[in-house]
């Protein structure tokens, strides 16, 4: 199965990573996958700062922060329709755009606040992990690939198992 990790120690806020996640989703539609991203009010990628510290010693970090694609999907569970959210082989989760009835329990559902809800469009929209992409021989999402210091990472669990062993839990 396919993981993201965020390694935040090398995260240095260029946003790279967001501003690619735009460029692939607003206007365009990838269905059943995805729906085109409103340009305003919705990071699939979303980066989070926070500053420590007093000036003239502040720190800042930045943590990039996309759908988790959980083990055991909240959303997945609290969708009253079956099949609608689902778990792909390769571990990433979809809302399919086509079934979604927009009645917002995965949104409630989400422990990490990482699903929006489209207003024009009456459906829950998420980070997809570029899954049309990936389908269409892409080795990794646009996020990881634009991500100049590699902070965002991509690919088979065991790939990662001594960075995840060595990380801390936020």
């Amino acid at each position: 199965m396919k993981v993201f990790v965020i390694d935040v120690d090398l995260c240095t806020g260029c946003y790279a990573c967001q501003f690619v996640c735009k460029d692939e989703h607003v206007g365009n539609d990838w269905s059943p996958i995805a729906k085109p991203q409103p340009d305003t009010g919705q990071f699939w990628m979303r980066l989070d700062e926070f500053i420590r510290g007093t000036v003239p010693k502040v720190e800042m970090h930045y943590i990039a922060n996309p759908c988790m694609h959980c083990d055991e999907p909240r959303c997945m569970a609290a969708c009253p329709i079956e099949g609608t959210i689902y778990k792909r082989e390769d571990g990433l989760v979809i809302i399919d755009t086509e079934t979604c009835t927009g009645c917002k329990a995965c949104v409630d559902a989400c422990p990490y606040d990482r699903i929006y809800f489209n207003e024009d469009l009456n459906l829950a929209q998420k980070c997809t992990g570029c899954a049309h992409l990936l389908d269409g021989g892409w080795e990794v999402p646009r996020c990881v690939e634009a991500c100049p210091t590699e902070a965002i990472k991509f690919g088979e669990e065991s790939e990662f198992a001594d960075l995840i062993a060595k990380a801390e839990v936020l």
